[in-house]
């Protein structure tokens, strides 16, 4: 696959996942079925990611670069960059729990690797889920109602995703109800990526506002909860001398 086709990949992968769901309220983290919960996002993966996060914010509320020496401000936006990458890394490789019942896994596997026709562009995207899509192969169940779940990141389940989004039912057959589930099991895993990677974004932008207030005269105001903005304080008016 060229550089080119990738980068192209990329950028529908994330208008894929855009219009599957944006949300900036922390969505829910597992769901019960079968009086079972089931996590989406294993609790492990929540308390890291969820501690990345605070730790950006407190190293840049702790931590001011005004007065100090160009090689200080230099070392504080590196060690925000870091902590920020870390989170972004771990982001991109956390693995969410995508459920799928018996009856749901068959009508998938058979839509993706028997059903679906590919072109130039979308045949790209099936074979990055070869792995993927044998693993689930070779699934076994023990009963119609069992939940199995399938490990996958925020590529891999946009890439499904963006395969499936064209298929047509027609009418509200058996199989127009189970691609509805699929498709809100795949809403479900979107809603908690999303969630994290609006958090990440606004902190990309809180670390570039910081960053500005460690010069003279630079002071952050704050528009909402979600919005910080950084703004150059004007000098007061002298009163003029009677």
């Amino acid at each position: 696959m060229s550089h080119n086709q990738q980068k192209s990949m990329d950028k529908k992968n994330k208008k894929s996942m855009n219009k599957i769901e944006t949300n900036v309220i922390k969505p829910e983290l597992s769901f019960l079925e079968n009086e079972t919960r089931n996590e989406i996002l294993e609790s492990k993966h929540e308390v890291i990611l969820d501690s990345k996060i605070f730790e950006v914010e407190e190293y840049i509320k702790n931590n001011s670069g005004k007065g100090k020496e160009e090689s200080v401000k230099d070392e504080l936006y590196k060690n925000a960059q870091n902590i920020w990458r870390e989170l972004a890394v771990y982001l991109r490789d956390v693995k969410y729990n995508f459920f799928l019942n018996k009856t749901q896994w068959k009508f998938l596997t058979d839509l993706i690797i028997q059903k679906l026709e590919y072109d130039v562009n979308t045949v790209f995207f099936a074979i990055e889920l070869t792995d993927l899509l044998g693993n689930m192969k070779n699934v076994k169940f023990t009963s119609d109602d069992q939940m199995v779940a399938f490990p996958v990141n925020a590529t891999e389940i946009t890439y499904i995703y963006h395969l499936i989004a064209p298929y047509k039912v027609k009418g509200l057959c058996k199989d127009a109800y189970t691609f509805s589930q699929v498709l809100r099991r795949i809403g479900d895993i979107s809603k908690v990526f999303n969630y994290y990677d609006t958090s990440a974004k606004n902190l990309s932008t809180e670390i570039q506002n910081w960053v500005t207030t460690f010069e003279d005269g630079v002071i952050l105001e704050n528009k909402s909860p979600e919005v910080i903005e950084a703004k150059v304080a004007k000098p007061k008016k002298k009163k003029e001398e009677v």
